[in-house]
């Protein structure tokens, strides 16, 4: 992750660093530190108090919008991606909030699939953070607003005023209890649930699905993705108490995948009221196939209700060009070099079904780097299973602590890889992989986000996507 751009010294750089910082300020302790049960129930309430109050000193923006709003423990993003390509595509003005950033704060707030403008940034920061600071004069037990709800009000008061037709949401964590849960959208989405941010949402998948069932709203449709029963079973109760249509992928909805391969893949979609055959989606993998029919489901719900008409050739030309960085990312080629945040067991599997899938090579070579609020050793033994090497490194994120790369590079020893080695600087760990990989290999870079943001300046500076407010800047390999 870049948290500023250090390397230039213009007017416009210097006010967005100011402005980055003024909201980086608000972390103010480490993610997922609250142990305590009672003390994190009452954070949560707090949390979505302060969310609304937030709201209400910036005029209530997130009563104004029409939004999807995506939940989950994988796919989030790419589903939020996907939906705002094919809103697009139909003639909509699409505002999309998405977390955690790659490489600049900028990634947050996307309008019409291009980054917020730095200036826009500037403007609304002093707002953000004035409403922040009389919050916490008005009600001080309240604590003060978190950098997540800034960056949220500032992307919905963003949406609002530049006339948005459509608002696309990511849940940040959970669902019952984030921030986001403020709004109240034409659709929902809750696109798988598995283990991950296990400190907050609970160990068990049925505790977990609560968390994630808690954007459900009373008459508002949920489409849901492909998940275990026990999960499915809590989101099922949620939206039969909420009065909320279920709409379900591979019952409701139904895909057949046709071909996967290195230029993405090609499948059949049987949906709400779409029959599409030959639907080609460009992002890499098996997984995005899924990702594909649960934003397919919502943006049909979306328009039914918002009164658009689905136009095929569109849908299709919004699926094939839809692009997310850091999501099996193609770099490089000969060697291949692929970026992937598979942070948690769900993301690995998909991560390692795809490098067998799309990929033809001779050796993987594995860039690992993850943080400590992560269970490593399910990730590591799912890697040793394909690896030839594996060089451990130690992303670094304000507020969120990393695993030493010495302590990774044990586990992957005891998974059975031959060669490890620890490189605790990212990029020099990456440099490593490169100098050692030959013409054939396949180097992947997985784990934390954060990794792959820092690794990405490798070939996308954080200065250019800034500029040109766009995650490829350099085009594609």
């Amino acid at each position: 992750m870049i948290d500023f751009l250090t390397e230039q010294s213009d007017p416009l750089t210097l006010q967005l660093n100011q402005a980055l910082k003024r909201i980086e300020r608000l972390i103010t302790r480490p993610a997922e530190s609250l142990i305590d049960p009672d003390e994190r129930q009452a954070e949560f309430l707090r949390r979505l108090e302060r969310t609304r109050r937030l709201m209400s000193h910036l005029g209530d923006p997130h009563r104004r919008l029409d939004f999807i709003h995506i939940g989950g423990t994988s796919g989030k993003g790419s589903v939020a991606i996907l939906c705002e390509a094919m809103l697009r595509s139909l003639g909509q003005k699409v505002g999309t909030h998405i977390s955690p950033y790659l490489q600049t704060a900028l990634e947050k707030i996307r309008l019409n699939g291009k980054l917020i403008d730095p200036a826009e940034v500037i403007a609304l920061a002093d707002p953000v953070i004035q409403a922040a600071e009389a919050i916490l004069d008005e009600q001080p037990a309240l604590g003060p607003p978190h950098y997540a709800e800034a960056w949220l009000a500032l992307a919905l008061r963003h949406f609002f005023d530049q006339d948005c037709d459509s608002a696309i949401v990511e849940v940040g964590i959970g669902g019952r209890y984030d921030s986001t849960n403020i709004i109240t959208p034409r659709v929902s989405v809750i696109n798988t649930v598995h283990f991950d941010h296990m400190r907050v949402l609970g160990n068990e998948l049925p505790a977990i699905a609560r968390h994630k069932a808690g954007i459900v709203k009373p008459g508002v449709p949920v489409v849901v993705g492909r998940m275990p029963d026990i999960a499915l079973g809590v989101i099922w109760d949620e939206a039969r108490r909420n009065g909320a249509r279920l709409i379900q992928v591979g019952e409701t909805i139904h895909v057949r995948v046709q071909e996967i391969g290195p230029q993405g893949s090609r499948f059949s979609y049987e949906g709400l009221e779409l029959k599409l055959d030959d639907l080609h989606i460009g992002m890499l993998g098996a997984h995005q196939v899924d990702n594909a029919a649960t934003a397919l489901a919502a943006v049909e719900v979306y328009a039914g209700q918002a009164g658009l008409t689905l136009e095929e050739e569109a849908i299709r030309t919004a699926l094939k060009s839809a692009r997310f960085a850091g999501r099996l990312e193609l770099m490089a080629v000969e060697p291949t070099v692929v970026l992937d945040g598979a942070h948690n067991e769900e993301k690995m599997s998909a991560l390692t079904a795809a490098i067998e899938q799309v990929f033809d090579y001779d050796r993987l070579i594995v860039v690992l780097g993850m943080l400590e609020t992560k269970a490593a050793r399910p990730i590591v033994e799912k890697l040793a299973r394909l690896s030839s090497a594996m060089i451990t490194t130690c992303p670094r994120v304000l507020g969120k602590p990393a695993i030493k790369a010495d302590a990774l590079a044990d586990l992957a020893r005891e998974a059975g890889i031959d060669s490890v080695e620890a490189v605790e600087e990212p990029l020099a760990a990456l440099h490593r992989a490169l100098e050692i990989a030959r013409p054939g290999d396949l180097v992947v870079v997985t784990g934390s986000l954060y990794l792959i943001g820092t690794v990405r300046e490798h070939w996308h500076t954080a200065a250019e996507i800034v500029a040109r407010r766009t995650m490829f800047p350099n085009g594609h390999p």
